[in-house]
């Protein structure tokens, strides 16, 4: 023990008598380890801190499935849930809410707002094993029309909008221009999301005529398993009772069972590509900046061998000496993990700030802060200590290579060459191909998002402003609208707005995330059965929506204002659904029913064909869509479309004032440009892109200032031979020739290495390119040159300077 204090306190001495390398060799330590605890944290928070709930490991999630494809889940219908409630006897307890989730207009205080919010059954905190904080939460007999009308808020919403007024349970407050009654505020812990944000307020499901037939699939069920009970059990008890289901009612459930997974893995298969990824490519920085400081520690260490030799020559042993140098890169390495720390607080809340979508919001796991808690600090602690051990083992095993009588004969400058020297210039090498690897990856994501963003979408967003209502509707999803000149209010209040070139709804948004889809039958075709029923995209529009989106109509008409509720039913298609169900026929005038042969749903005629729009994605294949008209078949909630003459945002104002008039204490939320959409539909591209880059820039500097760390101490060191070859009548350019080539060998190894190397962490970024390989040629190349200029760039500076060596100096100089 006595000996570890003399190893540490000679390390503290040493390193305060060199400053300028420590400085150096901790701010390199803190940038390669703060970025990895950085994405460590995020790593953590989504993959692998258990859910924030009561015994978060028994949470399940139930599924409908096919028999045929297990893998291939669904949501559920209300007919299912309650038969699987009823027959389980696996489950503590068992709940519902609506996949879709919306968003709800509150009024009645300083200024209207939207928030989000969602249906629930009455048994959903119970799954979730949470009480609130002040009141209660639903009853059963509240899931009944009449007595619906009640609230449980977050606390977040309480505090913010209500001021946490205690006295809130049991008043009322206005939703959707009704009144609801608080019967519950839920505590601070709790935070609940479903792939679109957390959710600030809950009211009970009642179920509508829809909602109860069989074969609607509106819902997601989650339950808690008994205690000793197994996800494997589950799901096998729950496969008989599908199966059942399934003989039972073969109309809506033929070929169908139910399955179970684990809440805790549920929605983190999209995002862990992309944070695995980023982890092993910050994991590579963290090597070129090991690989900079073992640069460092071997040039000091060289400075230092006469000092070892006297030390050998006293007695001291050799290993003795090597577990000092190991120590004083321990001590380096943990303090550069504590301002790694640092560096790592500040980066994972930027991180948070620019997080896409799909990382934000993964399912149940609410992102708005991510911690460094014990985990990221064990992990920073663990990281430092095998850092000091990677930098600080060549500089250790050097010892036990040096030559005692050779030291001591030496000058204090050390030795000119050996290996120590090739080791640096391995270690160049090394840096080199980290960084090519680094590189190549920005560059695949630069590419692919380049590529990405000159997909035509199908529509015009220029000049197109998106402002989103939340909309009075009893039939919550396809009844006729509650206004029922709603379309038409549209037109006149914001359709007469100078500067407005036209104005209209859409339930889905393309672009936006926002999706819906339903099965139907066609008209003079047979029966194909439940299992084989044609389905598509599926949304509502108002009148002018394609031309206000700038999509062109290929044939037909698209919706007007006669195509109102009680007229008949209409429908535009695109031109993918076109093809795939008329392939050798006119589609207009051609006529399908919702749901089955047999169901009440009326006709409805194609009367338009448009062109496709990537409504999914720019990098998603195009599929089957078709639009109702808003006043045939309404959606509560519609995200209203104006094109401008100018730009869009400078009149969202005076559009959100007519919009006032159109539907009083309806308050409209995300307010964005349509070119906004569509940049922000590649955000979980552009993320890892914009990480990649930044990563790639730190790689790149750090392998630049190694390779001219190591070039400038083989000038140093070389002083005299350089002087001599002067002496002798060497020119300058031979000397930079001398010094250059053997720098460049190093980076042209590093090079050919990395394009090998890189083979490996392209396929782990396959998924996230898009009609780009992994291996492109093109790219590598570019990468390959930019990385190889920046190490001539690096080296030349000091190999100029040894051109400049005055040889009557460098043959005095010892």
């Amino acid at each position: 023990m006595d000996t570890l204090w003399q190893d540490l306190r000679f390390g503290v001495r040493m390193l305060l008598k060199n400053p300028g390398f420590t400085a150096v060799a901790v701010l390199t330590l803190a940038l390669g380890i703060g970025a990895n605890a950085t994405i460590f944290s995020i790593v953590n928070a989504v993959l692998l801190q258990p859910l924030p709930y009561r015994d978060a490991d028994r949470l399940v999630m139930v599924w409908e499935t096919s028999i045929q494809s297990p893998d291939d889940i669904g949501i559920v219908s209300a007919p299912n849930y309650l038969d699987w409630q009823r027959q389980n006897a696996v489950f503590e307890s068992m709940a519902f809410f609506d996949s879709a989730g919306r968003g709800y207009n509150l009024s009645g205080g300083p200024e209207p707002e939207q928030v989000s919010g969602v249906r629930v059954s009455a048994g959903f905190f119970s799954v979730f094993g949470v009480t609130p904080a002040l009141g209660r939460t639903f009853l059963p007999e509240e899931e009944t029309p009449g007595k619906d009308h009640v609230v449980v808020l977050s606390d977040s919403l309480w505090r913010r909008r209500y001021g946490a007024d205690p006295n809130l349970i049991d008043k009322t407050i206005r939703i959707d221009a009704e009144d609801y009654t608080v019967v519950g505020i839920m505590p601070p812990g709790f935070h609940f999301q479903f792939w679109s944000g957390p959710r600030q307020l809950w009211v009970p499901v009642v179920f509508t005529e829809g909602d109860l037939e069989r074969g609607s699939h509106s819902f997601v069920v989650c339950a808690r398993l008994k205690a000793g009970v197994s996800i494997e059990q589950s799901r096998a008890q729950m496969d008989v009772i599908g199966r059942s289901l399934s003989e039972q009612y073969p109309k809506d459930n033929a070929g169908k069972t139910a399955t179970v997974s684990s809440m805790q893995d549920f929605g983190k298969e999209d995002s862990s590509r992309t944070l695995l990824a980023l982890f092993a490519v910050v994991g590579f920085v963290l090597l070129i900046a090991c690989a900079n400081v073992a640069n460092l520690m071997l040039a000091r260490g060289a400075s230092r061998q006469r000092e070892f030799a006297i030390r050998c020559a006293l007695g001291a042993r050799r290993w003795r000496i090597a577990r000092q140098l190991v120590t004083e890169s321990l001590l380096l390495a943990v303090i550069g993990g504590i301002c790694g720390l640092f560096v790592a607080s500040w980066g994972s809340s930027l991180l948070v700030s620019i997080l896409p979508g799909d990382l934000q919001s993964v399912p149940f796991r609410p992102l708005t802060e991510v911690a460094i808690n014990g985990r990221v600090m064990a992990f920073t602690w663990l990281l430092s200590c095998l850092t000091g051990i990677l930098f600080g083992l060549a500089p250790a095993l050097s010892v036990s290579k040096t030559d005692v009588s050779g030291a001591l004969k030496e000058s204090t400058r050390g030795n000119t060459g050996g290996a120590g020297a090739r080791l640096r210039y391995i270690l160049v090498a090394a840096e080199v191909a980290l960084a090519l690897v680094v590189l190549a990856g920005a560059g695949l994501m630069v590419e692919s998002l380049v590529r990405l963003l000159r997909v035509e979408p199908g529509l015009d967003p220029k000049n197109v402003l998106t402002l989103d209502m939340s909309l009075p509707q009893e039939n919550l999803y396809y009844g006729p609208p509650v206004n029922k000149r709603f379309t038409q209010d549209l037109q006149t209040h914001v359709g007469s707005l100078p500067g407005v070139l036209a104005v209209s709804g859409i339930g889905h948004l393309p672009l936006s995330g926002a999706n819906a889809g339903r099965g139907f039958t066609i008209e003079g075709r047979p029966d194909p059965g439940s299992e084989n029923q044609a389905g598509a995209g599926y949304s509502v529009a108002c009148p002018n929506y394609f031309q206000t989106m700038g999509i062109p109509l290929v044939a037909g008409r698209e919706f007007s204002e006669q195509d109102r509720f009680g007229a008949p039913g209409v429908i535009v298609i695109n031109e993918t659904m076109a093809r795939k169900y008329w392939p050798d026929e006119d589609p207009i005038g051609k006529r399908i029913k919702l749901g089955y042969f047999d169901s009440k749903e009326p006709w409805l005629t194609v009367v338009g064909v448009a062109k496709d729009v990537r409504h999914s994605g720019l990098d998603r294949r195009i599929n089957q869509w078709f639009v109702r008209p808003y006043d045939q078949a309404a959606w509560p909630f519609m995200t209203i479309v104006v094109r401008t003459a100018g730009p869009p945002m400078a009149m969202a104002e005076s559009i959100k004032k007519a919009l006032a008039k159109v539907e009083p204490d309806r308050p409209v939320s995300g307010i964005e440009t349509m070119e906004d959409v569509v940049r922000n539909s590649v955000g979980p591209r552009r993320f890892p892109m914009i990480l990649l880059i930044a990563f790639a820039l730190l790689a790149l500097t750090l392998a630049a200032v190694g390779i001219s760390g190591v070039v400038s101490y083989s000038v140093t060191q070389r002083t005299q031979e350089i002087g001599i070859r002067l002496a002798l009548g060497a020119q300058k350019r031979d000397v930079l020739t001398l010094i250059l080539g053997r720098s460049m060998i190093s980076v042209l190894a590093g090079v050919v290495i990395g394009l090998a190397a890189s083979a490996g962490l392209m396929r782990f970024l396959a998924g996230l390119l898009y009609e780009v390989k992994p291996l492109d040629p093109w790219v590598l190349s570019i990468v390959a040159a930019l990385l190889t200029g920046v190490a001539l760039a690096a080296s030349y500076i000091p190999a100029l300077r040894a051109t400049r060596v005055d040889p009557i100096v460098a043959l005095r100089y010892e």
